[in-house]
């Protein structure tokens, strides 16, 4: 009979565009654990408001420590952005096992998450030597995507291609590997093959030195079904549930638990006309930085 853990150590990486999001991943997490749930949030750029609002989103019974640790992404110059995600915020999530010190095991949570299930059995999951434990992702199976796998990535078998929205890490083993300096170095050398950023970084370094998880530890909330109580809900995509124009699934059971926050009531204003075409045209505008990368990689390939 397996040994529950007694506690679970989990890890986001916080920006101030994602506070919401933040506070209801850590929050239904948290109401689903059976056990004391620690938090520790790489903050790029939250304030000491920000701080405080969700740490008190996440005042319940079981909740342990909470601790933020600043980041800076001048670090991160060198890597790429692309449209999907402008920030290089998500690089930030290679620095865990710096930053979790003495920490053996932990669990890497995007924050446009809802947790679903109890987190205690990722946290005991037997890892069978491996690093570290990922779902599959479900946008690998076309043509395109496959070329791209196998042809940029160099990855030998490009079906098994994970989604980095949902970790766990055996930080010891990431320490020993060196997981940290390998993904940094090839996030800087390899700058124009990775298309999905950190994701392909991270598949490149781990290669096969992960273990795959049932999908519904990162169940897209396109794929999952209505009554979806199992699992992992993953808001992908540009649009979540906190700007104004979401209109998918899940988003009243979003707003349920963010009504149980520090956020309680709150809603995205609502943009009409003019504001709401220019909100998606902003989200279309690739950035100098990404225009220079586009412009350099048609120059190589001619």
């Amino acid at each position: 009979m397996a040994i529950r853990s007694s506690m679970v150590n989990i890890v986001i990486v916080a920006t101030a565009n994602y506070v919401w999001g933040a506070a209801v991943t850590v929050r239904s997490a948290l109401e689903t654990c059976s056990t004391t749930l620690n938090v520790y949030v790489i903050s790029v750029d939250l304030s000491l408001e920000d701080k405080q609002q969700l740490t008190s989103s996440w005042q319940t019974t079981n909740l342990g420590i909470v601790k933020f640790f600043d980041f800076d992404l001048e670090q991160l110059s060198g890597f790429r952005t692309t449209l999907l995600v402008k920030s290089k915020s998500p690089y930030a999530r290679f620095f865990i096992p710096e930053y979790l010190d003495g920490i053996s095991r932990c669990i890497y949570l995007d924050t446009d998450l809802i947790v679903c299930s109890d987190l205690n059995s990722l946290q005991d999951l037997d890892l069978q030597g491996k690093s570290s434990a990922c779902v599959i992702d479900g946008g690998i199976g076309t043509p395109d995507q496959q070329q791209r796998l196998r042809d940029k990535l160099k990855l030998e078998n490009p079906l098994r291609y994970f989604n980095s929205g949902v970790i766990v890490l055996d930080l010891d083993a990431w320490r020993q590997r060196e997981i940290q300096a390998k993904a940094l170095r090839v996030a800087e050398e390899q700058h124009d093959l990775l298309d999905q950023m950190d994701q392909d970084a991270l598949n490149m370094v781990l290669a096969d030195d992960w273990l795959t998880l049932d999908p519904k530890w990162n169940t897209s909330k396109g794929k999952a079904d209505p009554s979806f109580s199992d699992g992992i809900i993953h808001f992908l995509g540009k649009v979540k549930p906190w700007h104004a124009d979401y209109d998918a699934n899940f988003k009243d059971q979003w707003f349920e638990i963010l009504d149980r926050t520090t956020f309680a009531g709150q809603r995205p204003a609502k943009l009409l006309g003019v504001a709401a075409a220019y909100q998606k045209f902003v989200r279309s505008i690739p950035t100098f930085e990404m225009i220079q990368g586009k412009l350099r990689r048609m120059m190589r390939s001619t």
